[in-house]
């Protein structure tokens, strides 16, 4: 019998919405934490912020394949204990996935519950996560931080230019993918999340997946009029920033966030460390994961359409962005929304 004071967390990666919803609940009535995540990069990004007991991971899932999932976990975290919950009964990926790092295999259609359950208490046994956490701590910097999987989620991350949003035709391109750019259409207004990462940063491929992933799901409810986070740029990094702080990586993130609006022509902005260009560097407060408590400021700036901006970080890698309004540029309706 488990003994510990509070809740034991799993983590649940798993592509399979009706599936992935149906474990979570079970294991919620068992009194465990849950997080559920559809993919790859959203699992790796869970487990940085989430810091599971016990991760449940798929194998076969768009993206990242499962198998590239757990080698990433297990390569950073070798004692947080994976268990595979599959389709693919196939010898040839059991040993594969046990070979990676997983410590259970569980197929599927899964017909009794308390397999899941037995085999979650049969990890939990035999780990000590307290003191294994604590020597993993002493050796992160001797951990690969630029390694196959990391540039493979990082490319993966990525989007394709130009795009069009809405009523927004966006051009954009990068130097680098550890500094990149994402849009959220707002009403009649566009917020751009900035954020500029450094390769000798530990875990790097987890931090830039756990930027997305924090944000995916308050948008998706700001659609649904259910909060206000994307109204305000300043809301936006004060968000980041606190859960960036509450992951426990070690690190210190540049981002900034810009509301460019629809019926006025100009900007509202809030800056987290970036030092260009120079009327951004001027609004710049602490960077992201330095203190949970940062008071960010929003800040406004006339513009014009097209708005062209060049981002340069101390490194002399470049972004260069630029935004127009559809209705300002001939053919461009005929660009596919994605």
């Amino acid at each position: 019998m488990l003994h510990r004071t509070g809740q034991w967390k799993i983590l649940i990666i798993e592509d399979e919405a009706v599936f992935r919803m149906m474990l979570g609940a079970y294991l919620r009535s068992k009194n465990f934490l849950v997080l559920e995540t559809k993919n790859g990069a959203e699992g790796l990004a869970g487990v940085a912020m989430f810091q599971p007991d016990v991760v449940l991971c798929d194998l076969h899932m768009p993206g990242m394949p499962g198998h590239q999932v757990i080698s990433c976990i297990h390569n950073r975290y070798p004692f947080m204990p994976i268990i595979v919950v599959s389709g693919l009964a196939k010898f040839d990926d059991v040993t594969q996935a046990l070979r990676e790092g997983a410590c259970d295999y569980i197929l599927k259609p899964i017909t009794d519950w308390n397999v899941v359950l037995e085999a979650i208490h049969e990890c939990l046994q035999h780990s000590d996560p307290d003191s294994h956490y604590q020597e993993l701590q002493k050796h992160r910097s001797l951990l690969r931080k630029d390694d196959y999987t990391s540039t493979k989620l990082m490319q993966m991350m990525q989007k394709s230019s130009p795009i069009q949003l809405g009523q927004w035709l966006i051009d954009f391109s990068s130097t680098t993918p550890l500094l990149y750019v994402d849009f959220y259409p707002v009403d009649d207004a566009l917020m751009v999340v900035i954020v500029e990462l450094y390769a000798e940063m530990l875990d790097v491929a987890f931090v830039a997946a756990m930027i997305k992933f924090l944000l995916d799901p308050p948008y998706r409810q700001y659609q649904q009029n259910e909060n206000q986070l994307f109204d305000s740029p300043r809301n936006i990094l004060s968000y980041l920033n606190w859960h960036v702080c509450q992951s426990g990586i070690l690190c210190n993130i540049n981002c900034s966030a810009l509301l460019l609006s629809d019926k006025a022509e100009q900007v509202h902005f809030a800056n987290a460390g970036l030092s260009s260009p120079h009327w951004l560097k001027k609004a710049a407060n602490l960077s992201l994961g330095l203190l949970p408590e940062v008071e960010y400021q929003n800040f406004n700036k006339v513009i014009s359409y097209p708005f062209e901006m060049k981002i340069q970080s101390e490194i002399q890698h470049e972004l260069v962005l630029k935004i127009s309004k559809v209705q300002n540029i001939k053919g461009a309706a005929s660009l596919a929304t994605p």
